[in-house]
């Protein structure tokens, strides 16, 4: 063999095992270990074999995923992607830890792909920390044979409800938002506040937003549903679903599978629905809470455009049906919801469902994104709720003394992270 033509091999040989060399980290927040089994075979059959590139995928509990996320950084030891809350996201990437993906040439075709009200807790500013490949969201379980029987009509807003909980509750049936008074009762509050106008901050995002009117309107109708129409602050809410004690539930899309695949005594008794929602201007306002699990890219990554090219083939149309199609069939009772939008048209449910889902997720939105700990920022609306419902002080009175709470935090968050979003922004 001539020699130059061997040289020529042996070097084509060596950069093809350098490529195969070279591993893409990735960290994945919050899935079970037989989800992260799938998703790990359908990047070995699909994603390495196109880039020539091994990916080592590492799961996280959401019990440390932060804490994980903070001493990674810190260290400079992290992965390449790493994927969580939104709402965590934007905390990484002002801290300069995560790359703004707005600086990618293709980022906008990209971010059409999931509904838009996720990007409320991956944006600041102009700035955008991760892209939404799961959604979780709330949606209405209704019991039609109990509420045929009792000969309700529609109950599709909150003045409907408050006017059928008597009789309901007559015949010893109830209604149950989805969190009780625990520390996720924020998901709850805020669906009140966003159907009348307001939210956890001001649009600007420089003062706290419980104090407005339409957030104090929204919460005073959440709490008066406890302490005026009685409905229960704990009820199991699978089992009181099932032997009647509730006609009418809101809860997540993991309900729906383990009704559809724990209860078939009920096949045919209930429905899945949008979000009981407030008139406004002679359109019902379903909003509720919806968020997307999102992935972001880390700053000090080697590999960033390599994993701008993995984010885009995980939340792509083809690969998130397919994902979605290998969860449902293989591990029972599970319900994997892709956030591309178009993948979701061919999801394997019943078709009538298919739509609520897609209709409830069009006008469903994440918490808003502002410089307080998310975790700090949820308290404030657990302790509103909780001195309200439970110890009787006026809804106006906690949400005000709550906001003055947030604003001081706001402010000192403010001058914290000065320096980070100028440098950023460029200013």
């Amino acid at each position: 063999m001539n020699k130059k033509i061997f040289a020529l091999i042996v070097v084509l040989v060596l950069l093809s095992n350098l490529a195969l060399a070279k591993t893409l980290t990735v960290w994945i927040t919050g899935h079970s270990n037989e989800e992260l089994n799938i998703m790990k075979e359908m990047i070995d059959e699909q994603f390495s074999p196109k880039f020539g590139v091994e990916v080592a995928v590492t799961g996280l509990s959401w019990a440390d995923n932060e804490s994980k996320y903070l001493l990674a950084a810190a260290s400079g030891d992290v992965p390449d992607v790493g994927s969580a809350g939104g709402l965590f996201l934007p905390e990484l990437g002002l801290r300069g830890a995560l790359v703004n993906l707005t600086d990618f040439p293709d980022f906008e075709e990209v971010r059409k792909r999931a509904p838009e009200g996720f990007y409320r807790s991956l944006t600041y500013d102009s700035l955008v920390f991760g892209v939404p490949y799961f959604s979780s969201l709330t949606v209405a379980y209704y019991r039609d044979d109990i509420l045929q029987n009792l000969g309700l009509g529609p109950i599709e807003t909150w003045d409907d409800l408050r006017r059928a909980l008597p009789k309901m509750q007559a015949n010893n049936t109830n209604f149950s938002l989805s969190w009780g008074l625990t520390n996720t009762v924020y998901s709850d509050i805020n669906l009140f506040m966003w159907q009348n106008g307001g939210d956890d901050y001001t649009p600007d995002l420089q003062r706290s937003g419980l104090d407005m009117p339409g957030s104090i309107k929204g919460f005073t109708e959440f709490v008066e549903l406890y302490t005026v129409y009685k409905i229960p602050m704990e009820t199991p809410l699978f089992q009181g679903f099932i032997n009647g004690d509730l006609a009418i539930m809101l809860s997540g899309q993991a309900m729906y599978a383990n009704l559809m695949n724990g209860a078939p005594q009920l096949q045919g008794k209930w429905s899945l629905r949008e979000v009981i929602g407030t008139m406004q201007d002679g359109e019902i306002n379903r909003a509720a809470t919806g968020t997307g699990w999102s992935m972001g890219i880390f700053k000090e990554s080697k590999n960033k455009e390599l994993a701008w090219e993995f984010i885009k083939w995980f939340t792509s149309e083809e690969v998130q049906l397919e994902m979605t199609k290998r969860i449902t069939e293989r591990i029972t009772g599970s319900m994997f919801l892709p956030a591309n939008l178009a993948s979701l048209q061919h999801i394997p449910v019943a078709d009538a469902d298919r739509q609520t889902f897609l209709r409830q997720l069009e006008v469903s939105k994440a918490s808003v994104f502002g410089l307080v700990s998310p975790n700090n920022r949820r308290r404030y609306l657990q302790f509103a709720a909780q001195e309200a419902v439970l110890t009787g002080v006026d809804p106006k009175d906690a949400m005000t003394k709550y906001a003055a709470e947030h604003n001081a935090e706001i402010a000192r968050k403010q001058a914290e992270y000065k320096r980070f979003i100028e440098r950023l922004l460029g200013r």
